[in-house]
């Protein structure tokens, strides 16, 4: 880990060095190389406090204060993740986003901002930002959105080497199933009469992991991982109120029962998913 205090280039470790919290192999061992993730912000405590909370679940996490300093750090090893703030003093992270976005093979990034509008979300996801997250949030819940941003680049097996998947690394924008519509920029869930389906956040990210992962057994435990924290205290049962109301929308738009309860283990959405 970066200390929170490094704030310039300097504080970097050299190109042939492995930075605590990156789990680098050499190239002859054949062990899967951690994803890479760089926290870009100039807050010393929230560079601190991500960076921590990242490699003890088993990422690599380094931190930077600055676009220069990312642009340093990237010069000398690439990183599969970056975690952005939108609002830096000098070079800001929508202009730091614009240049890393104009490379083909750029990282996934999720901007984090303080900035809630629905115009900055958009304007950021529009110029190529994988995800959005709102300032204040907790670690728990950044983790859940880094592991579901990797997830969709193909690298949730934990290793750095990307995995096969044959359609790309661009996460889907629009899914259909059964005669719904999700779309993922504007965050509108529309039904098979077209009618506008109103979704709290909460629900929006619960439907949006069913579409991304059809016909897997959801736990609560990750269920409640991918929720934010802040809205209070998550437990099972409110996992399952959250669900229920989710199923009881998705029924009353018209159609079948979409989520299923899996006995002991979680739920399973049904419907088959088409995704572009």
């Amino acid at each position: 880990m970066l200390n929170a205090a490094c704030s310039t280039a300097a504080c970097l470790p050299p190109a042939d060095v492995t930075g605590p919290g990156l789990s680098a192999t050499t190239p002859d061992d054949g062990a899967p190389v951690a994803p890479r993730i760089v926290i870009v912000d100039d807050d010393p405590g929230i560079r601190e406090l991500l960076t921590d909370y990242l490699t003890s679940h088993s990422l690599g996490a380094e931190a930077v204060a600055s676009g220069a300093a990312l642009r340093e750090r990237l010069s000398y090893r690439p990183c599969d993740l970056i975690i952005l703030d939108m609002m830096m003093p000098g070079e800001d992270g929508l202009s730091i986003l614009r240049t890393l976005t104009s490379a083909a093979d750029h990282p996934a990034v999720i901007m984090f901002s303080a900035v809630t509008s629905e115009v900055d979300r958009v304007v950021a996801l529009e110029l190529g930002a994988d995800d959005y997250v709102s300032k204040p949030n907790s670690p728990r819940e950044m983790l859940a959105r880094v592991r579901a941003v990797l997830r969709r680049r193909g690298l949730a097996n934990g290793g750095g080497e990307k995995e096969e998947t044959g359609s790309g690394t661009a996460p889907a924008l629009l899914f259909t199933f059964a005669g719904w519509r999700l779309d993922r920029l504007s965050r509108r869930v529309v039904n098979p009469a077209g009618e506008l389906v109103p979704l709290s956040d909460s629900e929006f990210e619960m439907m949006l992991l069913f579409v991304e992962e059809p016909h897997v057994v959801h736990s609560r435990e990750k269920l409640a991982d991918l929720l934010h924290s802040r809205e209070g205290g998550i437990n099972d049962r409110t996992i399952d109120v959250k669900v229920s109301r989710l199923r009881a929308k998705l029924m009353a738009g018209g159609g079948d029962e979409m989520v299923r309860t899996v006995r002991s283990r979680g739920y399973l959405f049904l419907p088959q998913v088409r995704a572009a």
